[in-house]
């Protein structure tokens, strides 16, 4: 006699998230399909960005890091986007994401856990658990 075995099947993965770095790009969902930044930039490049907070208006920044700090093909692909909010989300993520690299590209760490500042209270420490 024999027995059928139940098939195992994966649960279906969930929606990818609207924003997402992987490795040294921004993966971003758009209803014209994902976009890849390359957030690698030369350090000429770095330097405009850096400059960029006192030298240029605010209303000028998107256009700014699309000419001046993004590769050519990055800045094609936002330029050609029907949807001009969303392209200018993604600027803004990507003025972000360029932030936090150089940040810890310049001496700040990123935490690789969650530390108690996000907790309601400080953590307990081992002198605090030992003595109860």
């Amino acid at each position: 006699m024999t027995t059928a075995k139940a098939v195992k099947t994966a649960p279906e993965p969930g929606p990818k998230p609207d924003y997402l770095v992987v490795e040294d790009h921004l993966k971003c969902q758009t209803n014209e399909g994902e976009i890849s930044i390359d957030l690698r930039i030369p350090l000429k490049r770095i330097e405009l960005f850096m400059e960029m907070d006192g030298n240029v208006e605010q209303q000028h920044m998107p256009r700014y890091i699309i000419d001046k700090i993004l590769w050519p093909e990055d800045a094609e692909q936002l330029d050609n986007m029907r949807d001009g909010a969303k392209a200018l989300t993604i600027v803004m993520k990507v003025s972000e994401q360029l932030g936090q690299r150089m940040g810890a590209e310049m001496g700040e760490s990123k935490p690789s856990t969650p530390s108690s500042e996000s907790t309601d209270g400080p953590s307990a420490t081992t002198s605090d658990t030992a003595s109860e």
